[in-house]
């Protein structure tokens, strides 16, 4: 049977960023100068044409979590797909609801889990979504409870994210058979090619191919975070409605943040913020 490869975050961690990546590794070796059309290699779960063919609006309209009883369902249909692999962009946490698990080991080859400073996510994510004040933002990932985000767009597109600890847990810990790589967005910013051939050789060893240094050099200009924001300035980028490529930075929440935003995240991220670093 073929499997998945997620490649799983919090949002505005830099999934699409390492997507973009990715996407010229495998899918451009002809090295033609991209846009975003190459994103569709690397489809977003769960992939909106095959919600729109099981199930209908009003199913969500009653309870977003319904979007569960379809998980397996779905992954059945892109492991259809003619490729040997399949890789799919995701924000969901690895959560169960009502006994139905998002994915298990019949389905996944591999995790690939990207990992922000949730100081910065914070303003990044109040940034990129103009309704969601930083207060919003801080109280969506401070969370107890099972956050849930659905689409206005997209009706049928719910994710179930949790809390920013709640998310990155679930992928540290969950499914323990399936193998998988934490990437820390500070590192794809500070130390870009080192973080970036990491990811390729932890693919290596599962998917068996020679590492290519040049086409990761080329995948890494063709990914550059300057040139993606010179595409989305001259061609609108179609999974959003609002500057996506925005600042790019690490550290910018010291400026941004007030001493009480902080230590709300601080607290209730501790724990995992000392694991990686951040604190």
């Amino acid at each position: 049977m073929k499997k998945i490869i997620w490649i799983s975050s919090y949002p505005k961690s830099g999934n699409t960023w390492t997507r973009w990546f990715i996407s010229n590794y495998f899918f451009n070796k002809k090295k033609i100068d991209t846009d975003f059309n190459i994103l569709s290699k690397i489809d977003k779960f769960p992939p909106y044409k095959i919600l729109q063919k099981l199930l209908k609006e009003n199913e969500i309209q009653e309870n977003a979590y319904n979007i569960s009883k379809y998980w397996h369902q779905i992954q059945l249909e892109i492991t259809k797909a003619k490729e040997d692999f399949i890789f799919v962009k995701n924000h969901n946490a690895l959560v169960s609801v009502e006994g139905r698990s998002l994915t298990d080991d019949r389905f996944s080859l591999a995790f690939i889990y990207l990992v922000r400073d949730p100081r910065d996510v914070a303003v990044s994510y109040s940034n990129f979504d103009q309704t969601l004040s930083l207060e919003k933002a801080i109280e969506r990932m401070t969370s107890e409870n099972l956050y849930s985000h659905v689409s206005k767009k997209f009706p049928l597109d719910v994710e179930i994210l949790g809390s920013w600890k709640f998310n990155y847990n679930s992928w540290t810990n969950g499914v323990a058979k399936v193998p998988r790589i934490i990437i820390r967005y500070e590192d794809l910013i500070n130390n870009t090619f080192e973080t970036k051939l990491k990811i390729i050789k932890f693919l290596s060893n599962i998917l068996n191919f020679d590492v290519d240094i040049d086409h990761i050099k080329y995948s890494i200009q063709q990914s550059d975070f300057k040139r993606l924001q010179g595409i989305e300035k001259n061609h609108k980028f179609h999974e959003s409605s609002n500057q996506f490529f925005n600042a790019g930075k690490v550290g910018q929440w010291q400026n941004i943040l007030s001493s009480q935003q902080i230590r709300k995240i601080e607290n209730f991220c501790k724990t995992e913020m000392l694991e990686l670093g951040y604190l």
